[in-house]
């Protein structure tokens, strides 16, 4: 059953992989564009994806200390 899994998920990410290298292709019009850009789009992935994990911690924050406060503001 785990190497089902496994395999799942690898056909998912190659199926992902050529589905966005398509999109490129048609956006930019060769492969070789397409790759560049996809290799821009990777490079930024690790920086997008700290932000949106920075930023749902911080939401989370608030909303933890709305909760805390109580629904008038103040601390009871």
């Amino acid at each position: 059953m785990s190497k089902d899994i496994i395999t799942s998920i690898l056909a998912l990410v190659c199926i992902v992989f050529l589905v966005a290298l398509g999109i490129f292709y048609i956006q930019e019009g060769s492969f070789e564009a397409a790759g560049a850009r996809m290799d821009a789009v990777l490079t930024d992935l690790p920086e997008d994806a700290a932000r949106a994990a920075s930023d749902t911690a911080e939401s989370a924050n608030e909303v933890i200390e709305d909760i805390a406060d109580g629904p008038d503001g103040e601390n009871r």
